[in-house]
């Protein structure tokens, strides 16, 4: 969901769409610490999600978004707490909330934040179909007023392989 900066004290906890998995749960908890992917290969995720979002968002006849290398941040340090924490929230694990991180991480003079998060997936192309068939999803990645994306990956390995994806979206006056 869209939030406006006068409706975001109140509905920022509601404001961001469902969480999504790859099985339509949240991915289950592995006790390992998040592994480290290499940078360029995080990059490299990012950098097709935003050429996949942009795709999609073309196709509808909305403007490409702009990568924000402050949402990125923003995006980076919530998918790497949701894997250090063992979550699946748009809450953090310190009861943040996206407008908290956006602002802390340098995103500022906003007037509208979105997010999206997913889990499981193990690709850049299967995360934002998965996203695309999600109508909440959906409607963050085409609308078009947001002008800006960060996009945060992290692979936590150990028994089980999880993945955490966020898109956080922006917009400013």
């Amino acid at each position: 969901m869209h939030i406006s900066k006068p409706l975001a004290t109140l509905l920022t906890a509601a404001a961001a769409t469902t969480a999504l998995s790859a099985t339509g749960t949240a991915p289950a908890a592995a006790a390992p610490a998040p592994s480290a992917p290499s940078v360029r290969s995080v990059q490299t995720l990012r950098a097709q999600v935003l050429k996949l979002t942009n795709d999609r968002r073309v196709a509808a006849g909305c403007p490409r978004l702009k990568a924000s290398p402050a949402l990125t941040r923003a995006a980076q340090r919530h998918s790497a707490d949701m894997a250090r924490h063992d979550f699946f929230d748009h809450t953090g694990s310190n009861g943040s909330t996206l407008v908290d991180r956006a602002e802390n991480a340098g995103y500022t003079g906003w007037n509208a934040l979105a997010e999206n998060i997913a889990g499981g997936q193990r690709s850049a192309a299967a995360v934002v179909r998965s996203w695309m068939k999600s109508p909440g999803h959906r409607a963050n990645i085409l609308n078009c007023s947001l002008e800006h994306l960060g996009v945060g990956y992290v692979k936590k390995s150990g028994t089980q392989h999880v993945t955490y994806w966020t898109q956080d979206f922006g917009s400013k006056f």
